[in-house]
């Protein structure tokens, strides 16, 4: 039997490394975009939940014109909030598409304040030929990490706010970031007796928490 070893490839790109991206406007537009899940990764184009953060309603008006993102459905909107599916043109999440040995998987954040972070699964030829397609894309300062697993690769775990470090735990448990994903926000919030925007609130807190500590130990 054949072993397929997967790994991990995660990538860091600041605001300013990212204004070369045709989507960098998303930086200037909402606070946060946040992948969530896959919806379908065949046909021409990706198509993907996202969870949109943003500090007006402007904010969602200016990003449904933004001609590398096209949404089909809104499955949540809230003040400052929405959680979206949509279809992705723009070059990374192709890059991604293009290659059938390689995955978009959490946590992937495009924040206006850290800039982006993306996680990517794949076999090993996979992920060398989607960084040599990274290269083309951003400059060589922006870091790339690549392990064998997530847990193999020690870093210290930042610490968490109690009742946040239980929301991650549960997340973890049930399955939620797992692929595919086995549990919903939902699910967690009625498990946990709170709002579904309580858990999505406390998990990307959590998320921006464990993206910067790594950010910080991995320099």
């Amino acid at each position: 039997m054949v072993s397929h070893e997967l790994r991990f490839l995660q990538i860091q790109v600041s605001k300013e490394q990212g204004q070369s991206l045709p989507a960098a406007v998303i930086m200037d537009t909402l606070t946060s975009l946040e992948y969530v899940s896959a919806v379908s990764t065949i046909g021409d184009f990706p198509e993907y939940i996202l969870a949109l953060r943003y500090k007006d309603q402007s904010a969602l008006e200016q990003f449904k014109n933004i001609s590398q993102f096209e949404i089909t459905r809104i499955i949540e909107e809230r003040e400052g909030y929405s959680l979206v599916q949509a279809r992705t043109y723009g070059p990374l999440p192709m890059l991604i598409h293009k290659n059938k040995s390689v995955w978009l998987q959490t946590p992937s954040v495009v924040s206006s304040t850290n800039g982006l972070f993306m996680t990517v699964h794949g076999t090993t030829k996979g992920l060398k030929e989607f960084r040599d397609g990274i290269a083309e894309l951003l400059p060589s300062s922006i870091k790339i990490r690549i392990s064998k697993d997530l847990k193999a690769d020690w870093i210290a775990a930042p610490q968490l706010p109690t009742r946040r470090k239980e929301v991650l735990e549960l997340a973890v448990k049930l399955g939620y970031y797992s692929t595919p994903r086995k549990c919903t926000q939902r699910a967690l919030a009625e498990k946990l007796g709170v709002r579904q925007g309580t858990v999505a609130e406390h998990l990307q807190s959590a998320e921006s928490t464990i993206i910067q500590s790594w950010a910080d130990q991995a320099k």
